[in-house]
């Protein structure tokens, strides 16, 4: 079944991929009066929409002792306080536009949330609610968290449509063509470029099966599957870092270079606990 999960994912990101990457789609999908409609923002609905759907029912096979709709209500506020945290991440290192551009700050269907620290807003607006409402917060983090690994695959599908996150230029075959006017400065006359937000939707994707399969068949004790997830994409945004070339640095060092090496270490440790049962 995994096995069938997991491929049937991955030739669906290479058909997409390869049906759609020369076509020059409008990134907004409509616009009611100033209100713009965004495919970005289509990616991240879809996501939750999944994630909720796949849950009902992971709640009754786990005997998640919550009440599900109280579950949905609370959720509602994690992806809110995850969005936040998320924007926070990327207009601080981006302050000297923003604070020119204050309207901008809000515009987040306009790219610019930042995975690291949604994951953070995410976590610690659920442990919160969690604490509050008495529920078993690394249990429900250990079923919940592979649909944040498959919502990362589906929400770097807002890039393609944005035409951002991608990397340095190329000319192998699968390079996507980038518009002029969202070229990064200093790479105005190149055409074609490294994919780099693909990459990481399949990585993702993989990590989410790989996240499913263990929580599955291995999973014994609460705090294993966030570990891995932690550990897992540390790993994958650690090497996904060195393809972009358009990401924020803090004294000469990529912001996500740091928080990746921070998630290694701490989904190292953190599993090793929870499989000793602390």
């Amino acid at each position: 079944m995994f096995l069938l999960i997991l491929i049937f994912g991955l030739v669906l990101e290479f058909v997409l991929y390869f049906t759609l990457k020369d076509l020059n789609i409008n990134p907004v999908i409509f616009t009611i009066g100033s209100l713009q409609i965004r495919y970005y923002g289509l990616m991240y609905v879809i996501a939750i929409v999944l994630a909720l759907y796949f849950l009902r029912y992971d709640f009754k096979k786990f005997n998640i002792n919550v009440n599900y709709k109280e579950f949905e209500d609370a959720a509602f506020w994690v992806i809110i306080f995850a969005i936040l945290g998320a924007r926070i991440y990327h207009v601080i290192p981006n302050w000297d536009y923003y604070s020119k551009n204050p309207f901008e700050i809000i515009a987040v269907w306009h790219g610019g949330l930042a995975i690291y620290g949604g994951i953070i807003g995410g976590l610690i607006s659920g442990y919160i609610i969690a604490k509050i409402k008495k529920w078993n917060f690394l249990k429900l983090a250990d079923i919940i968290i592979p649909y944040l690994a498959l919502g990362q695959a589906i929400g770097r599908w807002g890039n393609f449509f944005n035409k951002e996150a991608y990397g340095p230029p190329s000319d192998v075959p699968w390079a996507i063509y980038i518009p002029y006017e969202n070229r990064i400065k200093g790479f105005e006359n190149y055409e074609y470029f490294h994919p780099t937000f693909w990459y990481e939707s399949i990585l993702n994707y993989i990590n989410f099966v790989f996240l499913l399969y263990f929580r599955d068949k291995f999973y014994k004790n609460d705090g294993q599957i966030l570990s891995l997830y932690i550990l897992n994409y540390g790993i994958i945004r650690f090497f996904i870092e060195f393809q972009r070339f358009d990401t924020d640095t803090f004294l000469g060092i990529r912001i996500a270079h740091i928080f990746s090496i921070i998630a290694i270490i701490i989904g190292i440790v953190g599993f090793i606990l929870a499989s000793r049962g602390k």
